[in-house]
């Protein structure tokens, strides 16, 4: 039987980042996806994208909302430890809060969360996941062979000074440094897959990952659901 573990998050581009993110780190190993959405408080199937005899399945649930990713997990926690998942990780943004509500977002994630059997480990992205894309500055000529270093910094991201955590809200300055070359971004499917596609994966994992210690935990987390 294939190990498992569940990754609650809280959009689309969560989820298609994450899918993305855990096919690279699995490297040989097969790994099946069955995904789920939330559609007024309850989790429903949407979808499953399989390998033959798979080593690994992932429940990716997509939580449509970010105050839900703590609930969902909470909900579905007996269930899960009843098929016999291993650990449940928890991925939400931080925005539309700001810098200083960070601790008490991270107070708040931990209070009446279970403890059993199945560790939890839920996690912020700061400010959005969108930082974690600005920071793989590599990703940008592969969008669009104009975007140099000077647009980042004509639209508010200075590589050499700054962490993207430290902007405020992370996919405006990435849907700005975009519209400079006439592409745009938003949370449709289709300009989610292309960012998440055109993402170095060895570079988030080597280097991005030192600058955004966010991503970091949450490979880390990630990792642990995949060892075998």
């Amino acid at each position: 039987m294939s190990k498992k573990f569940a990754v609650f998050v809280e959009g689309s581009t969560e989820q298609e980042f994450t899918i993305r993110l855990l096919t690279e780190l699995a490297g040989h190993y097969s790994i099946e996806f069955e995904i789920h959405t939330q559609h007024r408080g309850s989790l429903n199937f949407t979808e499953l994208r399989t390998n033959k005899a798979p080593d690994i399945h992932v429940l990716v649930a997509n939580c449509c909302n970010d105050e839900q990713v703590k609930s969902q997990i909470i909900d579905q926690y007996e269930s899960l430890k009843l098929a016999g998942y291993s650990l449940i990780v928890g991925l939400r943004d931080v925005y539309p809060f700001n810098h200083g509500d960070i601790d008490a977002l991270e107070r708040g994630m931990s209070f009446g969360i279970p403890v059993g059997d199945i560790p939890i480990h839920i996690h912020l992205a700061i400010m959005e996941i969108e930082a974690w894309f600005i920071e793989e500055i590599t990703h940008f000529s592969r969008i669009d062979e104009d975007i140099t270093l000077d647009t980042l910094v004509d639209n508010g991201f200075d590589h050499s000074n700054k962490c993207a955590s430290e902007l405020t809200h992370p996919a405006e300055t990435l849907g700005n440094i975009y519209k400079c070359v006439g592409k745009g971004y938003s949370k449709n499917k289709r300009q989610v897959q292309r960012t998440v596609n055109a993402l170095s994966y060895e570079e988030l994992y080597i280097n991005t990952r030192q600058k955004a210690p966010s991503l970091s935990n949450y490979i880390i987390s990630l990792e642990k659901g995949l060892a075998l």
